[in-house]
């Protein structure tokens, strides 16, 4: 099936500047911190700033695109004996090599001067240019040495994973810090989804004294737990701890003659 490049895409609140996630995104349309979230949970390192080949292979197949090594080298006739020996071919050796298999549709995943470059045809994207170009680009590398070729291919729907998008705040954990402040409750996370849950010294003290079910049971195990037990124990503030409301004085008392 036919694939297209894209242009980088980019947004200011969630991108990356390597070459790697550029690829992706151009690639899946996906923006560039989508892309180096996709890396972190493959290689499992805590940033992007340059990542291996097989990283961004694997990265693109759990996107729907898979990959097939093409041979780098090519046959240089040897002037004195007429034989042949080939070798790392610069990226304008290689284009004018391939010609042939550069059509529409056909994209090429080129590793050269430690550098990752998308080629469809005449088409060319990498982080450095962030739009499509010409591979006559002067933004193009063309003496880098190609270390690596790939062609892409994509046999069904391109995806964009779940562990590329970036997390939305969880509301449990914003109501949660939310009452703790208020209320002062002791909440505190120890370890493995463990919580340990509690109001302030005073109203555990009525709850013990009240044999209320507040008093027992302090630990959590889920973050949708601790916010269903801090729903009861505001519900507990509420009955028992009203806090006092600010008057508004009366007209009169503020008036001045």
């Amino acid at each position: 099936m036919g694939i297209k490049i894209n242009p980088v895409k980019t947004v200011k609140a969630d991108r990356n500047r390597y070459c790697g996630p550029a690829v992706i995104s151009a690639m899946t349309k996906m923006n560039t911190g989508e892309a180096a979230r996709l890396l972190r949970d493959i290689s499992g390192k805590p940033s992007v700033r340059g990542c291996y080949t097989h990283h961004v292979l694997r990265a693109l197949s759990r996107c729907g695109i898979t990959s097939k090594g093409v041979p780098i080298h090519i046959p240089i006739k040897l002037q004195n004996d007429g034989s042949f020996n080939s070798t790392k071919p610069t990226l304008t050796q290689w284009l004018k090599y391939r010609k042939a298999d550069r059509t529409s549709g056909r994209v090429f995943l080129v590793v050269a001067g430690n550098h990752f470059q998308l080629i469809e045809g005449r088409r060319y994207v990498c982080g450095r240019t962030g739009e499509i170009v010409s591979v006559r680009d002067k933004r193009v590398k063309r003496r880098a040495r190609v270390e690596e070729v790939y062609e892409l291919f994509a046999n069904g729907k391109i995806k964009i994973p779940e562990e590329a998008r970036k997390p939305k705040q969880d509301r449990n954990h914003s109501y949660v810090s939310r009452m703790k402040k208020k209320y002062d409750f002791d909440i505190e996370y120890l370890s493995s989804n463990h919580w340990f849950v509690a109001m302030n010294d005073k109203a555990e003290s009525l709850a013990e004294k009240i044999d209320h079910d507040l008093a027992f049971e302090h630990y959590c195990y889920s973050i949708d737990e601790v916010a269903q037990r801090v729903e009861h124990m505001v519900e507990f503030m509420k009955d028992n701890f009203p806090q006092k409301t600010k008057t508004v004085p009366a007209l009169a008392a503020m008036l001045k003659f």
